[in-house]
């Protein structure tokens, strides 16, 4: 389990790299929107990567599936507040950009199990 969270964050790192070059290179917009909504995404999974590698030597089902969720809610609680905090700013922020960038972080992670299958 310890090697598929560990691709997980690197598929997404990378997909983070790519589409701040893209969006950089090809100057479809802010980057630095680009690059918060990215992180958006990005930070709550290590977090939460985090947490559940340190529950791997649970045998418990239950408490397990508890810290799970706990860590979950805690996940989802984090991107919000990111968000606050960023909307609340002064920074005029690339709204397309900035949820796109999120969203495609988040939706990287949805392959991962396809390609990582047979390692």
């Amino acid at each position: 389990m310890k090697t598929q969270i560990q691709y997980l964050l690197t598929v997404q790192l990378v997909f983070l790299l790519i589409y701040c070059l893209l969006v950089f290179l090809l100057k479809l917009g802010d980057v630095f929107s680009a690059l918060t909504g990215c992180l958006a995404s990005l930070l709550p999974s290590i977090y939460f990567s985090y947490k559940m590698l340190r529950q791997l030597d649970n045998n418990n089902a239950v408490e397990w599936l508890s810290y799970t969720y706990r860590s979950d809610v805690s996940k989802w609680l984090m991107a919000g507040i990111i968000f606050v905090l960023a909307f609340t700013s002064d920074y005029q922020w690339d709204p397309l950009i900035l949820f796109v960038g999120y969203l495609l972080v988040q939706m990287s992670g949805i392959f991962v199990p396809i390609f990582f299958k047979g390692k």
